[in-house]
């Protein structure tokens, strides 16, 4: 019984986060004009807020005022790009995104079926590599067989909520039965723990490696191969119409355009481009 109340709690929480956040539907934006309601999850390169001018920049900043440029000239609405606020913690940022109607998600969210039993996504609008992080004086792996032998003593620690929470349960699973996994709201909090040495290893986004080595971090990307690189999108309630304009938007032609890819250089490098796929 405490843990039927412990949850309905939780439930009942997240639902009253969410209502902080309103937004027009697509309907109404279609008929007279109007805003698109956009919370993120901070993301170097992709999402985040320039701490001189106060404006939004990164890859989906780019994408989204593409979007309502797209929006005037195909239905000559105006929609004003209306950023609602910041979400530092992954699953608060899906759950209010999944209970609050007329809202966009965005940041670096990875399209699985799970997700989409709950979510509605835009097509993909990137692809992005896994890689797994250590400490630049680690031992050098290329395995991950390698981890319950090389790096026996290490930890793990992962972003919760996160889809890298099944690769280190797989990596657990196969490679290190005894292998201790933490979990952190970001990417940020995990890099900052890991430039001050420890043993531990974690598994990130491509561009949050990226993001790193900007910074000089004293982090190494470790050799791994964890196969395709993971689909990402922006997401909405399962009750929601802006999924109709965003299906016109976000097409082949556009993610292979001139425009796109000055983008990805202009955020993320002539090297992330490269590995791009579409």
């Amino acid at each position: 019984m405490k843990n039927i109340l412990f949850f309905a709690g939780l439930l009942l929480a997240t639902v009253c986060l969410g209502q902080k956040y309103s937004g027009d539907s697509w309907a109404n934006v279609k008929a007279n004009g109007g805003k698109l309601t956009i919370i993120y999850y901070e993301q170097p390169g992709l999402i985040y807020k320039d701490a001189a001018t106060g404006k939004m920049k990164g890859v989906c900043a780019d994408i989204l005022d593409d979007f309502a440029k797209f929006v005037q000239e195909k239905y000559g609405k105006k929609l004003e790009l209306n950023y609602a606020g910041q979400e530092q913690v992954f699953p608060q940022f899906l759950s209010i995104t999944q209970t609050t109607p007329n809202i966009m998600g965005v940041t670096n969210v990875t399209i699985t079926d799970e997700r989409k039993k709950i979510l509605k996504f835009t097509p993909s609008f990137m692809t992005n590599p896994v890689v797994m992080l250590t400490h630049k004086d680690a031992p050098t792996i290329s395995t991950t067989a390698e981890i319950g032998t090389v790096m026996k003593d290490y930890s793990a620690k992962v972003i919760s909520g996160s889809t890298h929470v099944k690769v280190i349960e797989k990596i657990k699973k196969d490679n290190a039965p005894g292998l201790k996994v933490t979990y952190a709201n970001s990417g940020g909090e995990i890099l900052k723990e890991l430039s001050g040495g420890p043993k531990f290893f974690t598994v990130l986004d491509f561009t949050e490696y990226i993001d790193a080595t900007r910074r000089q971090l004293p982090v190494k990307r470790q050799s791994i191969n964890f196969g395709g690189a993971e689909e990402l999108a922006f997401i909405m309630a399962k009750h929601t119409d802006w999924d109709q304009p965003w299906n016109e938007f976000m097409t082949m032609d556009y993610k292979k355009s001139v425009r796109y890819r000055k983008i990805i250089v202009d955020n993320l490098g002539a090297n992330f481009l490269a590995i791009l796929k579409y």
